[in-house]
């Protein structure tokens, strides 16, 4: 858990992390994951998303945060701002 939404985190062997969330975990805490496996159930209606249901999926190396559409050969970031300052 994670500001009380469901987290679930992938160590690859390239030193890469992967998270989703929120998430509904099907895996434990070291459990070794391929390609293809069901690692959780996306949970819906969460507040700061447009969609009822919506993944956010994020990327490391270290402490570096990537975009992860770099893994699918699209990097395009996208952020919320914090705040609108203009009318």
């Amino acid at each position: 858990m994670l500001a009380g939404r469901g987290v679930v985190s992938v160590d690859h062997p390239n030193g890469l992390r992967t998270t989703y969330e929120p998430v509904t975990p099907v895996v434990v805490a070291g459990q070794q994951v391929r390609a293809g496996d069901v690692i959780g159930k996306l949970d819906g209606d969460h507040p700061g998303c447009p969609a009822v249901y919506c993944l956010h999926w994020g990327l490391r190396l270290g402490a570096t945060y990537l975009d992860p559409l770099a893994l699918v050969g699209v990097a395009r970031v996208r952020l919320l701002p914090l705040a609108t300052n203009t009318p």
